[in-house]
């Protein structure tokens, strides 16, 4: 079949990498987004003044041509003051963000692709006519000459039915939850005047970071994130009880009752994949059109979801090209 039109489910990292390289290749593609807005686990939420990054704090390149991806997509470096959840000074990770928020990284990417947010797609299916796709409800988006996708494992697992081996690659994936919490604060607390990335030994914390201290930020927003084991043993308690424990942890580090004029629990139920090695980094079944990439199946981080949509994007161009 050659490839003209493909569809990708899914305006992560993954999703709008592979719609990049397949738009310059003259794919038409159209992305289908659950949720309102592109991004993923790079979301951004919006603020009285601004926004903030709900979900990864900052992405750190392993390689140089992912490097020179991220600057050319307007990202920009960020170093911040680290210190331990004793506010004894010590390292933090330098890296990159988006700018001037985490999500401006797949919007950019948004403009050379069709997107269609709020759709949840429930059934991908290959007949003679394509690759059928259906929302949730059972009713037809529409016929396809090849489909992606590019969601979290759990996600991915019932849209790839008809290819098995790929169903099974998914849910053979181990994923975990984390909570966070998004909090805006009138001043910034005195013993973090100095402090813009906790991290270190807690029995409930994983990290807290000061958004506002990425390049591009305004106000006083702090975002703070619960550990693995914490998040997993309180994964189905409510966002306003875990908010009261994660604003009383960070009170306590403090030494000073916190007060914010905002706050926004989430639980990230796919924040971490657990990925198998020896595994091929993407999925790509050349006769009914089908494939997946995402970084549940390369590295299980941004740089990972970009290197399996790069290795996505090869496989499809070449069955395309062989084709032609």
């Amino acid at each position: 079949m050659n490839i003209k039109q493909i569809a990708i489910i899914g305006s992560g990292i993954a999703g709008m990498r592979l719609g990049e390289l397949l738009t310059g290749a003259g794919i038409a593609v159209t992305v289908f987004e659950k949720s309102r807005g592109t991004g993923g686990r790079l979301a951004s939420t919006r603020l009285a003044e601004g926004s903030a990054d709900l979900g990864t704090a900052m992405i750190e390149p392993g390689c140089a041509e992912f490097e020179a991806w991220l600057k050319a997509q307007g990202a920009r470096e960020w170093s911040p003051a680290g210190a331990d959840f004793n506010l004894e000074a010590g390292s933090a990770p330098q890296g990159w963000v988006g700018f001037p928020r985490s999500s401006s990284l797949t919007r950019t990417l948004a403009e050379s692709v069709e997107l269609t947010t709020d759709t949840r797609v429930g059934v991908v299916w290959p007949d003679r006519d394509g690759v059928l796709l259906r929302d949730s409800e059972g009713e037809p988006l529409g016929y396809y000459d090849a489909v992606v996708v590019a969601t979290p494992a759990p996600q991915a697992a019932p849209l790839l039915d008809a290819v098995q081996r790929f169903r099974v690659r998914a849910d053979e994936v181990e994923v975990h939850p984390v909570w966070s919490l998004l909090i805006s604060l009138p001043d910034r607390p005195a013993r973090l005047a100095a402090v813009d990335w906790l991290q270190g030994e807690h029995p409930l914390l994983q990290r807290v970071v000061r958004d506002s201290s990425k390049p591009g930020r305004d106000g006083e927003n702090w975002v703070i994130q619960a550990s693995q084991e914490w998040s997993r043993a309180h994964r189905d308690e409510s966002p306003d009880q875990v908010a009261d424990k994660l604003l009383g942890a960070l009170s306590e580090v403090c030494g000073e009752p916190l007060h914010p004029s905002f706050l926004r629990a989430h639980r990230w139920a796919y924040a971490r994949a657990a990925v198998g090695l020896g595994k091929e980094l993407s999925l790509w079944d050349e006769h009914l059109c089908i494939g997946a990439c995402g970084d549940w199946l390369c590295g299980g981080d941004v740089e990972g979801a970009w290197r399996s949509a790069n290795d996505l994007a090869a496989r499809i161009l070449a069955c395309d090209s062989k084709v032609a």
